[in-house]
């Protein structure tokens, strides 16, 4: 066996174990993202049992430990000044998302009314209606994840609705000119309504990510046992 490992070519070797060595790691962190989103699944599932809060609760506590919990509150929403989530998918069709700026006792929180379709045309907008009266509104606390690698183009102007390529509260503000509370309020679906509500919590499901890791792992070993038999098919030709 020592004499086997003794004679292998270093360069195929090292390159061999590094390749290895990551498919492993890969596949050790894909079995991590599926325990994540397990456990995140889980909370969405307790938080849906739990009885609503309000605002004021959710700014007493860490934000990350308010996330996915019912809430309910009084509001009037900005019928005119509102944010348009771009690209966004519903059944195979292209839309947005829409984001307005709702009036409260505790501030101004910004609500995500839901998907709606886009027209034909990348320049006309599609004409939302949005009630402008008091009302009650229950939905769930989500914190954005913003991608620094997206460039806002939106230009800070009097002109509405904006349509925007993520939900960025600081730029958010900036065009509002006026502070929002730290968190969204994903709203909570209906049965008549125009907007459609159907939110995921996970864009992907545990399973996958561990049929992910088991097709690292079987790669990793693949490669392993190919190396093998290659240097030990080669390593007889040359004894003979």
């Amino acid at each position: 066996m020592w004499t086997f490992l003794s004679r292998l070519p270093f360069v195929a070797t090292l390159i061999t174990f590094l390749c290895v060595v990551i498919m492993f790691a890969l596949g050790n962190w894909q079995l991590q993202r599926a325990e994540q989103k397990t456990a995140r699944l889980l909370a969405v599932e307790l938080a849906a049992k739990t009885v609503q809060v309000d605002l004021q609760q959710v700014l007493r506590n860490n934000i990350d430990e308010m996330l996915d919990m019912p809430v309910s509150f009084e509001g009037v929403a900005d019928a005119e000044r509102y944010f348009l989530l771009d690209n966004k998918i519903d059944k195979g069709r292209v839309g947005y998302q829409v984001l307005v700026p709702m009036q409260t006792y505790s501030g101004t929180v910004i609500a995500n009314f839901g998907w709606v379709a886009a027209t034909n045309s990348r320049d006309i907008l599609p004409n939302i209606q949005i009630d402008a009266e008091k009302a009650r509104y229950a939905g769930v606390i989500s914190s954005p994840l913003n991608n620094a690698m997206i460039k806002e183009t939106a230009l800070v102007d009097g002109n509405w609705p904006k349509v925007l390529q993520q939900t960025d509260l600081n730029v958010i503000q900036q065009h509002y000119n006026q502070e929002v509370l730290p968190f969204v309020v994903l709203l909570n679906a209906q049965e008549i309504s125009t907007f459609v509500r159907n939110w995921q919590p996970v864009v992907m499901a545990p399973e996958k990510h561990l049929a992910y890791a088991v097709q690292w792992f079987l790669l990793a070993i693949a490669a392993l046992v190919v190396f093998v038999i290659a240097q030990r098919n080669k390593l007889k030709r040359n004894n003979k």
